[in-house]
């Protein structure tokens, strides 16, 4: 079976940073903006496939990220703190290891709720590719600074 994240086409998807384990890009569902998703640069079906370091590492990379868009939206959360952060590993649909990184800013229709039930309008939202890579540069640009506790 083809995998869409090995056979993407270079320059299809809104890169956002390239780390050690994994490249970071901005998910095609901007309805939480800045919703990013984490691929293994390497295809690899299951996280317990790889050894226990590079587990922890692609980790890292993942709360780095999220720390990275808490920062770029500051006030955006409930109570106007930063946004709250839904993490997925999944792999039923594409078998390749994969993290999104998903806000859930303070206008969130539906906050108590995972983001897959909604409508497919509310999910891609309504960012163009201007708005996108200016969201992906400031995330990029909070990932230099960015570094895990």
């Amino acid at each position: 079976m083809p995998c869409p994240f090995c056979e993407a086409p270079p320059g299809s998807e809104t890169l956002v940073a390239d780390l050690v384990e994994c490249r970071v890009v901005l998910s095609p569902q901007q309805g939480c903006p800045g919703w990013c998703i984490l691929i293994l640069h390497e295809h690899v079906e299951h996280l317990d496939a790889l050894p226990l370091n590079r587990q922890n590492a692609v980790f890292a990379e993942v709360a780095r990220v999220a720390r990275a868009i808490r920062g770029v939206f500051p006030t955006h959360g409930a109570g106007g703190g930063p946004v709250r952060i839904n993490y997925e590993c999944l792999g039923n649909q594409t078998p390749h290891v994969h993290w999104h990184v998903i806000p859930r800013h303070a206008d969130d229709p539906d906050p108590r709720n995972a983001v897959w039930s909604w409508p497919a309008e509310r999910l891609r939202g309504d960012a163009g590719p201007a708005a996108r890579a200016a969201l992906a540069q400031r995330i990029r640009e909070a990932l230099r600074t960015t570094d895990v506790r």
